[in-house]
């Protein structure tokens, strides 16, 4: 946010931000630590603390936090997008680090409640507070849940409960709280006998304890428990959700981490090279630079092969334009795939419905 507020643009940004907070990165898998004031609150009196990013997410499944600034422009001036004011390019650098990362949510054309478009920016890739439609495009995401995997390279950082201890912490709050029950034993002294019975069934019971979780610890080695596994096709479906991401993003760099070593189609062309595939994907890149998928997941669908690895059909809505201003041009299509058994891309069709 800015001190320049007036109520019809701080409506829109509002809008995006609850799209942003409820489609985007919703409860189900993210925690807000921290969210800036609103307009109402500027209105009256300015918090100085409305000039850091809009949200603090807590990834759940990761542990990691993160920072989003939600920007919405409907259409660029001068063939460039403002994704941040000045305050906040000079500002942001102090606040972002590699523990809690800055991101700008940039959504752009149509409505604000579902933009057109969706790009989630880091911080550390921009150079500059204002961007061209090509560069926002290239950090295209879709609009949807956020998938909590991306975060995983990020080590989970824990605090250590108040109820652990380490082996030697627990010794020594044994030998204190014994020695202090023998001080005051022997100021009672009343029976001997007594005093060692009680001795005896508190060592008795301490080492009962310690017996059984030494019993706990044998058994996690000997039958450790196992995480899920996820399923070929729960693999598979991620696999082609990240492929046509990148795709979509222009970043056609991360090709070759999908493509097998031996691949045998693509797309009519038989036994292709690397370079070919590389050289006809830039290009039709280059030509349809803003396009979607829009895959139905209903139909997808995962067949094992006989030769290994597998083969996998779904039905899919894509869309191309040359120009953001442009209409797009909508193709229903189905894909034939074939992958191998790393789930590495050897081959695709395309037949349109």
């Amino acid at each position: 946010m800015n001190e320049n507020y007036n109520e019809d643009s701080w409506t829109k940004g509002q809008k995006f931000e609850n799209f942003i907070e409820k489609k985007i990165f919703p409860k189900s898998h993210y925690d807000i630590a921290k969210k800036t004031h609103d307009y109402s609150q500027n209105s009256e009196r300015f918090v100085a603390s409305s000039l850091e990013p809009d949200f603090e997410f807590r990834c759940r499944l990761t542990g990691r936090n993160f920072k989003v600034e939600a920007k919405f422009r409907t259409n660029p001036y001068k063939n460039s997008y403002d994704i941040l004011s000045e305050k906040q390019f000079k500002s942001f650098p102090a606040l972002n680090s590699a523990d809690c990362p800055i991101y700008i949510a940039f959504g752009y054309g149509g409505d604000p409640a579902n933009p057109d478009f969706l790009s989630l920016i880091p911080f550390n890739a921009i150079n500059s507070r204002t961007l061209s439609p090509e560069e926002v495009f290239n950090h295209n995401i879709e609009k949807e849940l956020y998938p909590t995997h991306k975060f995983e390279e990020k080590a989970v950082k824990h605090k250590e409960s108040p109820e652990d201890h380490s082996t030697e912490e627990q010794s020594m709050e044994f030998e204190n709280n014994f020695g202090k029950e023998r001080q005051e034993d022997r100021k009672e002294k009343p029976d001997t006998r007594k005093g060692l019975k009680k001795y005896n069934s508190k060592i008795l019971g301490l080492a009962a304890v310690g017996l059984l979780a030494i019993i706990m610890t044998i058994y996690s080695f000997a039958f450790p428990v196992e995480t899920p596994v996820k399923t070929p096709e729960e693999q598979l479906k991620e696999i082609v959700a990240d492929y046509y991401q990148s795709m979509n993003s222009n970043q056609i760099e991360k090709l070759h981490d999908y493509l097998s070593p031996e691949v045998t189609s693509w797309y009519g062309e038989q036994n292709p090279s690397r370079e070919w595939i590389y050289r006809n994907a830039k290009a039709h890149r280059g030509k349809y630079p803003y396009s979607s998928s829009n895959i139905d997941w209903d139909s997808f669908k995962v067949i094992p092969a006989e030769a290994g690895g597998y083969t996998v059909t779904y039905e899919m809505i894509y869309k191309s334009k040359e120009k953001i201003t442009d209409d797009y041009t909508v193709f229903d299509l189905k894909l034939l795939t074939q992958w191998d058994e790393n789930y590495k891309l050897r081959g695709i069709t395309e037949i349109r419905n």
